[in-house]
């Protein structure tokens, strides 16, 4: 009987899935995989995942780490567009999805469930482009739009600068990213916003807006609250036809149209989350002139190989953060985004949403979830490994820990 059942324990012993596992890090073994504690990732637990912390939680190292970074990747060459810095290949990329949108009449990177897979994507190759050429480890930071201390830590000296200056028409003058000391090399190619920030430097305007008026924007802008950011948390679906940003009368209908910042069945409609928050780094204004009028614009699309005309008023300015295609040139853009993703990474770790994501497929072109996002899946791109090594389609931007990094 003894020996019976010592053979019993041996094929239990044998069967057993975790005898021949090593989970390292203080990862425990279950069911013949190891679960990794916060900060690891990979089979064995074997990966150090870069932890993106809130801006107030960064040391001074931290913040000038990230500062010099970024200042080193606007002086540096593009390995994608020759004729840009790699800086500014990330606001071209940005613009590229939105000269697309223009001619398609589909969402590349905005108005459709891609939103957050797309921006995911830039700021993977934005943070792995930053590591590169510094030589430094870089996490992004990201900007709690709800907390008062994470706002006065971005927009201190030491991170994003502040406001812009009153006497200056709104151009910033404090911080690393001032006017002298940082250029804007992308222009929106938007007809209705052509001329409204015509200079080569960063324009801030926290906060302002022109009420009454239906474009720019008519509304009162504030940033997202506590209550707005859960409402969104809290909702299961992913997103929902028609996939774009007129697809419900209220927002509480799907996750993405929510944290996108579509507040009603009128698109675009009036702002919330991130879109107003866009709204409230740049702001909107006016300045003094002889005589109001509507200034005749043109600009050339070069997706669809198309002029676009359209009038602006002379007496109107905007902020950096506001014409959509050409937003990335404040490197705000980027810290506001890192929120935005910190969010969807939340959501994704309620309940089963963590591959929750709609259409799986029968959208339009770019929506579904094995589609190539564009410009990124362009050919000329895919020998460079930092482009292809992490994936192209919104199902490979789905596990963020994978992709290397964790949020604190």
């Amino acid at each position: 009987m003894f020996l019976l059942l010592e053979s019993c324990n041996k094929d239990e012993e044998i069967l057993d899935p975790c005898a021949n596992v090593t989970c390292q890090n203080g990862g425990d073994c279950n069911d013949g995989s190891c679960d990794c504690p916060e900060g690891f990732s990979g089979v064995n637990c074997e990966v150090a995942l870069k932890v993106r912390k809130n801006a107030k939680d960064l040391t001074i190292q931290e913040m000038q780490d990230y500062v010099n970074a970024i200042l080193i990747l606007k002086a540096t060459p593009s390995p994608y567009i020759s004729t840009l810095s790699y800086y500014d290949t990330f606001v071209r990329w940005h613009q590229m999805a939105v000269e697309k949108s223009f001619c398609t009449g589909y969402g590349v990177a905005h108005m459709n469930p891609a939103f957050l897979a797309w921006h995911r994507k830039l700021l993977v190759l934005y943070e792995n482009a930053l590591s590169e050429v510094s030589g430094q480890d870089i996490a992004l930071p990201y900007w709690d739009w709800t907390d008062q201390e994470s706002t006065d830590a971005t927009f201190s000296e030491n991170l994003m600068g502040g406001n812009g200056d009153a006497n200056d028409e709104f151009a910033l003058n404090d911080g690393p990213f001032r006017k002298n000391n940082w250029q804007v090399n992308v222009f929106t190619i938007k007809p209705n916003y052509v001329g409204l920030n015509p200079h080569p430097w960063l324009v801030r305007n926290f906060a302002a807006t022109l009420l009454g008026s239906n474009n720019y924007p008519g509304y009162p802008v504030n940033l997202p609250t506590t209550a707005q950011v859960d409402d969104c948390l809290n909702i299961a679906t992913y997103d929902m036809s028609p996939w774009d940003c007129s697809n419900a009368d209220e927002p509480n209908t799907s996750f993405r149209f929510c944290l996108e910042g579509f507040t009603d069945g009128n698109c675009p409609g009036q702002q919330a989350m991130h879109n107003i928050v866009h709204d409230w780094v740049a702001g909107f204004f006016e300045i003094p002139v002889s005589d109001i009028e509507l200034i005749p614009t043109e600009t050339y699309n070069s997706y669809c190989n198309e002029f676009m005309n359209d009038t602006v008023p002379n007496n109107v300015r905007v902020g950096s953060m506001e014409p959509l295609d050409v937003s990335p040139n404040d490197p705000t853009f980027f810290m506001h985004h890192c929120n935005v993703d910190k969010l969807y990474a939340n959501w994704q770790e309620i309940g089963d949403n963590f591959n929750n994501y709609s259409p799986v497929s029968g959208a339009p072109e770019g929506y579904n979830l094995n589609d190539q996002m564009y410009p990124y899946s362009l050919p000329e791109w895919q020998t460079i490994p930092q482009m292809t090594v992490d994936g192209n389609t919104p199902a490979s931007m789905l596990d963020f820990k994978a992709l290397g990094y964790y949020y604190q």
